[in-house]
């Protein structure tokens, strides 16, 4: 799930990711042969269809990565209760020209259950500690989808000298949290409802799946973080997730989400914003390519 959106919403948070099971029959990555026939030939990518698990504080943290070790790194960071498979064509087509490696944060996928409560900064602890334990070669590009925007950024920020490069999937801006709930009244009905109740679960550990308190990270716009002259490119949806809503409601929440897009590139001086044609919340769903292309851009920047 998500938290930009509300197609295919579960009762935990907003949302437009439900994602299939990881397959965890095999128990090997792909295989930097496998990427070599892929470059040389023509032939198509392997099937993606290894987890491997590592500890993490004590916790189990699925990942997989593919592509060899050689190439530029490239770590991809999920959006709310959202698994790696979510990013099933996307590693798949970059695993040709980069290392690229995703995880499940706790409580997600086939990750431990999370601590009782979880911050912002935990899930950006918890994104270092899952390079170090996979052995990722520093500096890496993050490609960071709704709520992993923010992880990713609050991690860059303690961590400029390890950050080659962004890549933002519609990421949820911070203030959006506050802007929409200020949108939305108490007492609406139906759709409307609905979303403010899953809005609000994000400042409520308990009551969603990674235990999250989203608090201030996503609720005070004065959260955007300064990352200095960094490749970054922003994508944002084209079409609208609040389609089930008053129009005036819709277009009044669909106006401050693009506004959060542009500010998220004014965290680089490099930034750029490129609005994805045919595309919802999950971009890396809908148009793949246009991810793809997005970061061997900043790749190539970075190099």
């Amino acid at each position: 799930m998500t938290v930009g959106g509300l197609t295919g919403r579960l009762p935990a948070v907003v949302a437009v990711v439900l994602a299939a099971s990881l397959s965890v029959a095999g128990c090997g990555l792909v295989g930097d042969d496998e990427v070599s026939r892929a470059r040389g030939g023509g032939a198509p990518l392997a099937a993606l269809t290894a987890v491997q698990p590592v500890t993490v504080d004590g916790h189990r943290v699925a990942t997989r990565c593919a592509g060899s070790k050689s190439d530029p790194t490239v770590l991809l960071v999920s959006g709310y209760d959202s698994p790696v498979t979510a990013w099933d064509e996307v590693q798949k087509r970059l695993s040709a020209t980069t290392r690229v490696c995703a995880y499940d944060r706790l409580g997600v996928g086939h990750s431990d259950p999370p601590p009782r409560r979880q911050t912002v900064v935990d899930l950006a602890d918890e994104l270092d500690a899952v390079m170090s334990a996979l052995g990722l070669r520093r500096p890496v590009v993050l490609v960071a989808q709704d709520i992993g925007g923010v992880v990713a950024t609050t991690w860059a920020e303690g961590h400029d000298d390890d950050l080659a490069g962004l890549v933002l999937v519609d990421a949820t801006p911070p203030g959006y949290l506050d802007t929409a709930l200020q949108l939305v009244p108490s007492n609406a009905t139906g759709q409307a409802a609905a979303l403010r109740a899953d809005l609000e679960r994000l400042l409520s550990p308990r009551d969603n799946t990674e235990h999250l308190a989203a608090g201030s990270a996503l609720a005070e716009a004065t959260a955007f973080p300064v990352l200095g002259a960094v490749p970054l490119v922003v994508l944002t949806r084209s079409v609208s997730d609040y389609g089930d809503l008053r129009p005036r409601v819709a277009a009044a929440l669909d106006s401050a989400w693009t506004g959060g897009q542009q500010q998220w590139t004014e965290l680089s001086s490099l930034g750029r914003m490129q609005t994805v044609d045919r595309a919802g919340h999950e971009i890396q769903r809908d148009q793949p390519g246009s991810v793809v292309d997005a970061v061997r851009e900043v790749v190539g920047a970075g190099s």
